[in-house]
């Protein structure tokens, strides 16, 4: 069976330590690297060429997100786990917009996080329930309107009551199952509106349309 091969990116040894020793207990995992640094983990990824890459969204003298994003810019098919002690400023969403595959709070169970890494490694996305009401404040609370995008009013237009119904109980970290008992339908039935969504939005993943419908005001 292939292993995940997993690259960990913390500028706490410790923390980076304590990842290895548990990730490396799975069968079905490995860390192939470890950064303290920004650079480093950008040089790390481009040798390694890892699945899933674990990053903590504030390095010493780096910024989480924008290492995200260049980290996809040079391996685009990992997927980034943002892991993180912090709710406020304009993280959660700035990772989301960077490309993150997910974004997870420390004090998650570590087999929790084991759960996220083979879902992310699958083509899955996660979001930490704990974060998702944080990045609604963090929209409403500017007090600005969404940027407008060409062909977007007309775009949204095709989205059903049903459709933003889902994406409200989507941003608040469901899943399909329990977005299926709120709005009274099957959970294949809510896929399928997820997949329109994603069409609509034209975009890839659960977490972008989460990113791209609060971009855009629609919950």
């Amino acid at each position: 069976m292939p292993k995940i091969r997993i690259v960990v990116v913390d500028d706490h040894e410790v923390v980076r330590h304590g990842l290895r020793l548990s990730l490396e207990l799975e069968p079905d995992m490995a860390v192939v690297g470890e950064a303290r640094t920004g650079e480093e983990a950008l040089r790390i990824v481009a040798d390694c060429k890892p699945d899933v890459v674990l990053l903590d969204v504030r390095l010493e003298g780096a910024d989480g997100p924008e290492v995200c994003r260049r980290i996809l810019e040079v391996v685009p098919r990992t997927a980034v786990i943002m892991l993180t002690n912090y709710l406020q400023d304009g993280f959660v969403l700035r990772s989301l917009m960077a490309g993150a595959k997910g974004y997870v709070i420390k004090d998650v169970q570590l087999s929790e996080l084991k759960k996220m890494i083979r879902s992310v490694y699958r083509g899955g996305s996660v979001l930490d329930p704990k974060v998702t009401g944080q990045v609604i404040s963090t929209v409403t609370a500017s007090g600005e309107a969404p940027a407008a995008q060409p062909g977007g009013p007309r775009r949204v237009r095709a989205l059903s009551d049903t459709d933003l119904a889902i994406l409200r109980h989507l941003s608040e970290g469901l899943t399909d199952k329990q977005i299926a008992g709120r709005v009274h339908l099957s959970p294949h039935t809510v896929k399928d509106h997820l997949e329109k969504i994603r069409a609509v939005l034209d975009v890839g993943s659960r977490t972008e349309i989460v990113a791209t419908a609060l971009r855009r005001g629609l919950v």
